[in-house]
């Protein structure tokens, strides 16, 4: 694996689990918090119910 596939693919879990702590923070336990990122994106408004809950 090159430098630059490595470096990528460390900035992308970064980016993941910067928007996964949004989720978190809205009340998102971690494996569901990381799995609405990839479904939802970042949450917004009253988003986190279905994606935490559903």
């Amino acid at each position: 694996m090159s430098k630059t596939t490595r470096w990528l693919l460390v900035a992308a879990a970064v980016v993941w689990s910067v928007f996964a702590y949004q989720w978190m923070d809205v009340g998102c336990d971690v494996p569901k918090a990381y799995l609405a990122v990839l479904r939802y994106g970042t949450p917004e408004g009253l988003e986190f119910l279905p994606a935490c809950h559903g």
